[in-house]
């Protein structure tokens, strides 16, 4: 059987999306005192939704005629350690205030995105809280720290798409909750059923919405993912396929040998970059076979074709 081989963009940041906007967003996931650490499948399951959230970004704005604009952010999660248990963080300047080198005030265009870890029946709600000063001609600027409750991940991509609007200068909330047959994302409160994912195909910006998004310098136009490209065969145990075991031998290669050559990059390593090229390549074999699952993990090609795919 015919090994299939694609075209893949080396680009660092979840391999696909080649923008220049400012700014880069940090990830991290704060552990209360009474919770336990994550797994790496939990943190990768974080990074995901931000993928998700930010190629939602890209579609609506291209959708808008923006152009396909979105954020771009650092892969890695860093993981903190908080002083109080769970309950005890009702505010994101609390968080803040255990970690002020790490989450820091000021006019840097910084954003900071909080995943609170733990289960709670009080604590925190998601939120967009402002670190400078309130003064308007400045607050585009403003460093702003998102947080969103890692707990919620039925919601959690709607929920964080609300947080990073208001982070990106959207300061009201949608005074109707439909657009045709969507939800405004910026409505509130976002209304849930118990058990059931809210997917962000079912959302929408508005109009007025993508319009502050882009008189703000804080996403930017999706460039051709393939200026920088090469070819690479992902089909790692050579099956003729590229689907989830391969993804299990590369991991696996990066602290055990193999039989397998890994490198799929051709970097001299195998490392987390290979896994995720390959995670992403055994996903868009999934995407390719199942049409219903289009919008899900879209990860290559132009974005006429990614438009196309993307069914409004």
């Amino acid at each position: 059987m015919r090994t299939l081989v694609f075209v893949v963009s080396l680009c660092l940041f979840c391999l696909v999306l080649d923008v220049s906007a400012q700014p880069p967003i940090h990830l991290i996931y704060f552990k209360p005192s009474d919770v336990e650490m994550p797994s790496q499948r939990e943190l990768d399951a974080l990074v995901d939704v931000v993928v998700e959230v930010q190629f939602f970004f890209a579609f609506e704005m291209e959708k808008h005629g923006f152009g396909p604009k979105t954020f771009n952010f650092y892969p890695d999660v860093k993981v903190l350690k908080g002083e109080l248990k769970r309950s005890q963080y009702n505010k994101p300047l609390t968080i803040q205030k255990e970690v002020p080198s790490v989450i820091e005030f000021g006019l840097d265009n910084e954003v900071y995105v909080v995943f609170l870890g733990g289960h709670s029946p009080g604590g925190i709600a998601a939120s967009s809280q402002q670190l400078c000063a309130y003064i308007p001609e400045q607050l585009q600027y403003c460093n702003n720290l998102v947080v969103v409750p890692s707990e919620s991940k039925f919601v959690l991509d709607p929920l964080l798409a609300h947080e990073l609007g208001h982070a990106f200068n959207i300061s009201t909330h949608a005074s109707k909750r439909l657009i045709k047959n969507r939800v405004d994302v910026m409505y509130y409160p976002l209304i849930t059923v118990a058990g059931v994912k809210q997917d962000l195909k079912k959302f929408a910006f508005s109009l007025n919405d993508a319009t502050i998004l882009n008189d703000t310098d804080r996403l930017s136009v999706q460039q051709d993912p393939h200026r920088h490209t090469q070819e690479i065969d992902a089909d790692v145990n050579g099956d003729g396929y590229i689907d989830l075991s391969d993804v299990r031998i590369v991991r696996s290669a990066i602290q055990n040998t193999v039989q397998y050559d890994t490198d799929v990059n051709g970097d001299g390593k195998t490392d987390e970059l290979d896994v995720l090229i390959v995670k992403a390549k055994a996903h868009e074999a999934i995407v390719a076979a199942a049409p219903s699952l289009q919008y899900k993990r879209i990860l290559t090609g132009t974005w006429g074709a990614l438009k196309r795919r993307y069914k409004h």
